[in-house]
């Protein structure tokens, strides 16, 4: 039932991103950034777990990892809902307010991503499960966290190097999204490509 409430809520989240932008009540700048550098110390949070678990094998404590995954899929989902709407910043000053609080969220996931990486073989010896249930909750996230990430982009002028350097930041939390989803598929593997371990056994069994 999980999975399916995300799926809705990711869809709900997506037709919030494709609603013309002046149906939405706008957040100023200020409460963009505290929004920014919350999800970014809840990130930091669900590192520290996910590093404090691999260090000490402590499998009992993965349900605290599935249940701080929903609750920053959840915080994420609200905001992007709360950020449409929200005009072009023009005051200099508040637009790197936004952009240093949004570097902040950026950061959160990229150690957020790399933690889960290093810690995939751990998870997967403590329940084989997690080797299908840690990617699909990185997906999940993913979806809302780049429908996230499009609507904060859009505050900043379009030709400004806050534009530009926000987008390249988006495109590197992705690259980490899709590292942190590989590195679950290859813990197990026999061969560099994701479910090459499944599909050589089923191969086995054809011949």
């Amino acid at each position: 039932m999980r999975f399916y409430t995300h799926i809705v809520s990711l869809i709900i989240g997506l037709l919030a991103v494709a609603t013309p932008r002046i149906t939405h009540a706008a957040m100023d700048s200020s409460a963009i950034a505290n929004a920014c550098n919350a999800l970014a110390l809840e990130s930091f949070g669900l590192k520290d777990l996910v590093l404090v678990i691999n260090a000490n094998k402590a499998g009992a404590a993965m349900t605290d990892v599935f249940d701080e995954f929903n609750d920053l899929f959840d915080a994420v989902l609200d905001n992007i809902g709360l950020v449409t709407g929200t005009l072009v910043i023009a005051d200099p000053a508040a637009q790197q307010s936004v952009y240093e609080a949004y570097s902040y969220f950026v950061q959160g996931l990229f150690e957020l991503m790399d933690g889960l990486s290093t810690s995939a073989t751990t998870f997967i010896t403590l329940d084989s499960q997690n080797e299908f249930r840690i990617p699909m909750e990185v997906q999940t996230l993913r979806g809302v966290v780049d429908a996230y990430f499009f609507n904060v982009i859009s505050v900043f002028p379009a030709n400004s190097s806050y534009s530009s350097q926000s987008n390249n930041q988006k495109g590197q939390v992705d690259s980490h999204f899709r590292q942190a989803v590989q590195a679950f598929h290859l813990a197990t593997a026999k061969s560099p490509q994701p479910y090459s371990n499944i599909t050589s056994a089923k191969m086995r069994m054809r011949l």
